[in-house]
């Protein structure tokens, strides 16, 4: 990661999170395009109201075996090119692996995320990712980024029916029912 130092998230780095949060599978792979800590990346996620990630059942969450680690350090032999950089798209379709479980396996041994991030090299996306999702009949009842009709800002929204984000909602009163 070229700067890890915490720096307020600007409207078009929000817009961007949003464009991408349904077009990428993966928080690092997210993290690394925005130039951002993973955690810095799922806070702002959260705080615009983007839904939670969904994963299959046979790769969230699996404990590491010794086999596990053994095809990881295999994995990561193999899958480093000429300059040391590391491909880990590649060790985490090998190791049958998620992006991002492979990601904090390799950021506990490297010590930090971020010395792990300057590493990493992607040379293609994942298999799971889509360019674009098909357009549904009616797009209004279909959850995406719109701008807040009182401060104008880009959010998350489920709907037609929410129209104004989190922050003003809180701040204009406080029942949910005022809008």
């Amino acid at each position: 990661m070229a700067d890890s130092r915490r720096r307020p998230w600007t409207d078009a780095d929000t817009t961007n999170l949003i464009d991408l949060w349904p077009r990428m599978g993966s928080i690092v792979l997210i993290a690394l395009h925005l130039e951002r800590s993973t955690s810095s990346v799922q806070t702002q996620a959260s705080r615009v109201g983007l839904p939670r990630r969904r994963e299959g059942n046979e790769r969230h969450r699996r404990k590491w075996s010794a086999e596990d680690n053994k095809k990881l350090v295999n994995a990561l032999e193999k899958h480093t090119d000429d300059q040391g950089r590391i491909l880990i798209i590649e060790i985490a379709q090998s190791i049958g692996r998620s992006i991002d479980a492979v990601a904090a396996k390799m950021s506990d041994i490297f010590g930090s995320e971020e010395a792990f991030f300057d590493m990493i090299h992607v040379t293609k996306m994942p298999d799971y990712v889509a360019d674009k999702a098909a357009d549904p009949i009616d797009r209004r009842k279909m959850a995406r980024q719109r701008k807040c009709l009182t401060c104008q800002k880009n959010f998350w929204s489920e709907g037609a029916h929410n129209r104004i984000c989190g922050t003003c909602k809180k701040s204009e009163g406080a029942s949910d029912w005022d809008y």
